[in-house]
């Protein structure tokens, strides 16, 4: 099967997004599990806050591959 050049780079983009939300997914789900393994409230703090902005990240990366579909 044949794609031309602008089929290829949609093939390619949607790929590339769905490995990165693929990898934030994961960040976010051990920064999770880090949160709940930590015990001094900083280290908690920061885990939640680094959880909540992969969380946002995930938003973005969902959002852009409704973009491309």
């Amino acid at each position: 099967m044949q794609y031309n050049e602008t089929e290829t780079k949609a093939i390619l983009d949607e790929g590339m997004v769905t490995r990165s939300l693929i990898e934030t997914e994961v960040s976010m789900k051990k920064c999770q599990l880090y949160n709940e393994m930590a015990t001094d409230p900083a280290v908690k703090s920061f885990f939640k806050d680094q959880a909540k902005g992969l969380e946002n990240v995930l938003g973005f990366f969902k959002s852009g591959l409704g973009n491309l579909r």
